[in-house]
């Protein structure tokens, strides 16, 4: 079986490495065949014997190896990217790629990584001689086929409706929304899933609807952001609560990519934001990963003067939503 590199989303990722695992016939090798190596505690000599070690009593040696491209990025401001540094991560990993094509064939190999930048320097090295698949979590059509396609294999269907809907309160992140497919599947055992079940049954709907909003506020796209923060003011939500909510995920954007940027490991979020919730660490990473600084900036300072206009009068607190997701707060005030 050829190496395998896997990289991109955390979902799609380790579904595949399961698959891959069953293919080459390894599920059941011995646990003296079986290694699971973390990328920045992995060494060069180490993984090249275990690679061209024969199995024992075995038909094969199955090597996983998490995260090792990953140390070959840098994390300062703005996308992941290559740097002169990293090269010298890459230098130590070059025995690997020259020995990749010499390993016994009872060895199966398996590289897996979060996203990786085009420019990565053991991307680059391990491609010629590995099979890379790049996993990312659909979007728009995509995603729709994604969470059609999950239903059907919990056994179930969902009207088309109720797909827009769920997708558009809780985005790809596919994590959230294979949990709550697996209850609305329970739920609506024997009849299609409807909008109405969505509202009903997504748990975390209202919080995941603020993280979706706020992308699409700062991805420039208003009529998504508008539509979830409605649906959140027909909930019974007022407009100065829902203001209040944005300014929070904003805040915590911007301490979240703060934190990355200064290199504090993910592990320690939970306490920089000021939360005991896994689900609004992983979310807000996942979302300040994806967009600068100056941007996070600029939105959170617009919030502001939209909260000081509603203060002084000039502006009712519905308005002012509605051209803070138009991106027109500051336009209306001069």
């Amino acid at each position: 079986m050829p190496v395998h590199l896997l990289h991109g989303d955390s979902f799609l990722v380790p579904r595949r490495l399961d698959e891959l695992i069953n293919e080459s016939g390894a599920s059941d090798v011995l646990e003296a065949n079986r290694h699971r190596l973390i990328g920045s505690q992995a060494k060069p000599g180490e993984l090249l014997s275990m690679c061209n070690a024969l199995p024992f009593m075995d038909d094969y040696r199955l090597i996983i190896v998490e995260g090792l491209l990953g140390t070959a990025e840098s994390k300062g401001r703005g996308r992941r990217r290559a740097s002169s540094d990293d090269s010298g991560v890459a230098s130590q990993w070059k025995s690997l790629g020259e020995a990749i094509p010499q390993m016994p064939d009872t060895t199966v190999l398996l590289f897996t990584d979060g996203s990786l930048a085009a420019s990565n320097p053991i991307l680059r090295m391990l491609k010629p001689v590995v099979q890379v698949e790049e996993l990312s979590a659909p979007n728009g059509e995509g995603l729709a086929r994604w969470v059609k396609g999950m239903i059907e294999a919990k056994g179930g269907s969902i009207s088309p409706a109720a797909n827009r809907s769920i997708t558009d309160l809780v985005g790809n992140d596919l994590w959230t929304l294979n949990q709550e497919l697996e209850k609305l599947a329970l739920y609506c055992a024997g009849r299609e899933i409807q909008e109405s079940d969505v509202g009903e049954m997504v748990s975390q709907v209202r919080e995941a609807s603020i993280f979706t909003a706020v992308d699409a506020m700062i991805e420039g796209r208003p009529g998504v952001a508008l539509r979830l923060l409605h649906q959140l003011k027909q909930d019974g939500k007022e407009a100065l609560y829902v203001i209040s909510m944005v300014e929070r995920q904003l805040r915590l954007m911007a301490l979240a990519r703060d934190a990355m940027d200064r290199g504090v490991p993910q592990s320690e979020l939970k306490g920089r934001l000021g939360t005991s919730s896994d689900f609004v660490v992983r979310k807000t990473a996942e979302q300040a990963r994806r967009h600068p600084m100056p941007e996070i900036i600029r939105r959170y300072n617009q919030l502001l003067e939209a909260d000081l206009a509603i203060k002084r009068g000039k502006l009712e607190p519905e308005l002012a939503l509605e051209l803070l997701v138009g991106d027109g707060v500051a336009n209306r005030q001069t």
